[in-house]
């Protein structure tokens, strides 16, 4: 799973970088944290849906 993270941006912003790439800039701490909240969940997933079937429904 890449490395996303919220940074602080020089003019008061925040800024998500994956990896050591920016994905989006320009948000308020909030926002960046809840897009960072969205993109984890997203991987997840989407790595979930390429289980087969016998390892997703083992209980």
């Amino acid at each position: 799973m890449p490395r996303i993270s919220v940074k602080l941006a020089g003019d008061g912003t925040h800024t998500v970088v994956q990896d050591h790439d920016p994905v989006a800039s320009g948000m308020s701490l909030d926002e960046a944290e809840n897009f960072v909240t969205f993109l984890r969940v997203s991987a997840r997933v989407r790595r979930t849906h390429r289980l087969p079937d016998a390892v997703r429904c083992k209980r």
